[in-house]
């Protein structure tokens, strides 16, 4: 394989993918990096090693290869764009299979247990100072050392995935087998066929390869290899597993000519996610672990059996992919069974269509029945920490084992949350997501929102944060709703009343460059980020001389909050624009809806509701002279000068009736001009309530509730309300 310049690498953000990004980088290669889900610390991470991460799966710079994650299909259409070019497309096993040739390759493999031992590994090579490259497909606990590392060496150590079907183009120099356990059952259909795909491998190594002890596959290669076969003591099914990993480790090191000491050992970090202590006091200790296979499950159960017997064990478990829960039922059931209490999160189903048969459910059949009528399904962590979560302190100690590889740690880490702060999910909500935020992100308790509003009024908001991106934001979102705390979107705070009070939750606001972002598309379009102000979006449109933006130029607002109430002046709405919004939904999706499969009426949008608009491509009606757009515009800034007040205000306080307009029919009742406090029926146009000065929100809605009531009064119409009070509902004033 060539040396690269430049790489693409699309689905970058998992573990197999994302070591694979500083590896290269480190290498001085050019690297673009895509991904639906990335995460912190790993995105900021990334950013500050020098890759390039997109918004879009459209690499700046023409690539030499494009690499995808083993979730994303040869058919996928974010791989077209390359098809019929001299970029070359591979799996990332497959990239790594060809690129690793040209290293003295140390492949780690095996059904479980891999991470922790390349870990191991890498660290104390690290500390020998032994001189490698590497890709761990986990993170050090506190970051210790990078996931991936290049170094000018020939040694190259990293995991070889058995579970895509890449595993057949690798070469390694030593090869390091921990176990065959039979797993991936969508890749090897029967259990002898793991086996015969290992043997291909060790056929291929070069120089060593390293077996566990007393195994079947160990005698196959004293008999059939060329090469030197050695073991280590491997006992998985004990609670010694550790031990039999840092043996593996240690064999390994000896092949590479580096004597790992056992201070290594000792002073090693451990990974993310693997047997992680969360939270411990005298009476319950919270841990998370990786473990997915009914082999790693049995021997982290006997494990922490053996060393706190006398506590309680809860096991919480997530099933990792429908085929895997399908194929081991019985196998999981069994392992499950030495639990005291047991719970099930739904099957985490990767890339996998669902399928029922898969599903926790079907799993509970095959319990032992001391467990099998207690076990229960959540579907929701609310409903799960209400039922588990106990505030008292158990009479009999315990441990609660979160268990699984899907999205289990987050639900593990809001239960230790919640159990560090003793219920308190306010302090909790901060405690999670600490270190899950970019550093850039803003996370205020009790902050001011008048400031933040055209009306300048209202209380204080009990959270306030300016997440920096996507991921941010998903992760704000996931807190949330963990620790149940309402959350709302804030724009520009132009059509909006902040009650006196405030508001008891999460005010969530779209500010940076990242979300500030207006790209410009050949088709007369743009790509537009939801923090973006509408009057920049008619400034950019009538430079590039587009039609039909024109009256966006004297909205206060950002795109968000126009998507959010379907926002208009002078007869034309943001939807009329619209040919796709992508909005983060309520299950931490994104999806891009297009403008016509919407559900839009006046002053409403039920997706923007419901999701949070991220993104937005706007088409214009035409094209036009710059100069006559500009016109056109100063035409309608002066209308609008003419007939609007200039004090603060939140805009058209009540909507239009279907034959008549809200201003008309408050000024036909003879409201113009009527106040409470410093809050005053404008003179200029009686829809408007501006602020001379220091009014209250409770002036504002005083008055509000005056000139409906005038109005049902002189002339029987009952006007609702267009602006938005924030955290309560209008009726509840107005009734």
């Amino acid at each position: 394989m060539k040396k690269p310049k430049r790489v693409f690498l699309l689905g970058a953000s998992g573990m197999g993918m994302a070591p694979l990004a500083f590896f290269l980088r480190g290498a001085g290669v050019e690297v673009e990096a895509f991904d639906d889900y990335f995460r912190e610390p790993l995105r900021s991470q990334m950013l500050e090693a020098g890759v390039e991460v997109l918004l879009e799966p459209v690499p700046h710079k023409k690539p030499d290869y494009i690499v995808h994650s083993s979730a994303i299909n040869r058919s996928d259409s974010r791989l077209s764009l390359f098809r019929g070019t001299t970029s070359k497309i591979y799996k990332r096993g497959d990239f790594l299979a060809e690129y690793s040739k040209s290293f003295k390759t140390v492949a780690i493999v095996g059904s479980h247990g891999k991470t922790t031992t390349t870990g191991m590994l890498t660290w104390a090579l690290a500390k020998e100072e032994f001189s490698f490259s590497y890709l761990v497909g986990g993170r050090f606990k506190e970051d210790a050392l990078p996931i991936g590392n290049y170094q000018n060496s020939p040694w190259l150590v990293l995991e070889v995935d058995e579970s895509d079907g890449t595993i057949g183009g690798f070469y390694p120099d030593i090869t390091l087998v921990l176990n065959y356990d039979w797993d991936h059952v969508d890749e090897y259909k029967e259990e002898s066929s793991l086996e015969h795909t290992l043997q291909g491998l060790l056929s291929r190594t070069k120089s060593s390869v390293i077996l566990p002890g007393k195994s079947d596959l160990l005698s196959w290669a004293d008999e059939n290899l060329g090469v030197d076969v050695s073991s280590f003591e491997a006992n998985h099914s004990s609670a010694d597993f550790m031990v039999s990993n840092w043996e593996a480790a240690k064999a390994c090191g000896r092949k590479m000519g580096a004597q790992l000491g056992e201070e290594s050992s000792k002073s090693f970090p451990g990974m993310e996610r693997r047997q992680s202590v969360l939270f411990e006091d005298e009476h319950r200790t919270i841990l998370e672990d990786y473990a997915h296979h009914p082999t790693e499950i049995g021997s982290l159960l006997a494990s922490r059996r053996k060393l706190l017997p006398d506590h309680w064990m809860k096991v919480v478990f997530q099933s990792h992919r429908y085929s895997r829960t399908k194929a081991f039922a019985q196998s999981f059931a069994e392992e499950l069974g030495a639990a005291d209490e047991l719970n099930l999160l739904p099957t985490y189903g990767a890339f996998e269509k669902y399928d029922e048969s898969g599903d926790a459910e079907s799993l509970v059949g095959h319990l032992p029945p001391r467990l099998r009528d207690k076990t229960k399904v959540f579907l929701d962590y609310t409903s799960f920490v209400d039922e588990v979560y106990e505030t008292e302190n158990p009479l009999t100690p315990e441990q609660v084992l979160f268990v699984g590889a899907g999205n289990i740690d987050g639900w593990a880490h809001a239960f230790a949350a919640i159990h560090t702060h003793k219920g308190d999910r306010i302090s909790a909500f901060s405690h999670f997501l600490s270190g899950r935020l970019s550093s850039s992100s803003v996370l205020r308790k009790d902050e001011n929102l008048a400031s933040k509003t055209t009306m300048r009024v209202g209380g204080k908001a009990l959270w306030y944060a300016e997440p920096q991106h996507t991921e941010d934001l998903r992760r704000l979102v996931e807190a949330s709703n963990f620790f149940s705390i309402p959350r709302v979107m804030l724009g520009r705070g132009s059509n909006l009343i902040i009650p006196d009070e405030g508001y008891h939750g999460l005010v969530l606001r779209l500010r940076g460059d990242f979300w500030n972002e207006i790209s410009s598309r050949s088709d007369d379009s743009f790509v537009v980020g939801a923090g973006s102000r509408l009057k920049d979006i008619c400034r950019l449109a009538c430079h590039r001389g587009l039609l039909g933006f024109e009256f966006l130029e004297g909205i206060p607002g950002t795109l968000g909050g126009a998507l959010r109430m379907n926002a208009g002046a002078m007869g034309w709405e943001i939807y009329d624009l619209v040919e796709w919004v992508s909005f983060l939904l309520p299950d931490g999706s994104i999806k891009e809806i297009p403008g016509n499969q919407l559900n839009v009426g006046y002053r409403f949008c039920k997706e923007a509701q419901e999701g949070i608009a991220l993104r937005a491509k706007l088409k214009a009606e035409g094209r036009s002279d710059h100069k006559d757009i500009r016109s056109a515009i100063e035409l309608l800034a002066q209308k609008r000068r003419a007939s609007q007040p200039r004090e603060a205000s939140a805009g058209c306080i009540f909507k239009n009736p279907e034959d008549k307009s809200a201003g008309w029919l408050i000024e036909k009742s003879g409201m113009k001009g009527q106040r409470v406090g410093n809050a005053v029926v404008s003179d200029v146009h009686a829809n408007f309530i501006v602020n001379e000065g220091g009014a209250t929100a409770e002036d504002v809605i005083s008055l509000i509730q005056q000139v409906r009531k005038r109005v049902q009064e002189e002339v029987q119409v009952n006007l609702e309300p267009e602006v938005g009070l924030l955290g309560k509902k209008w009726n509840d004033q107005l009734s």
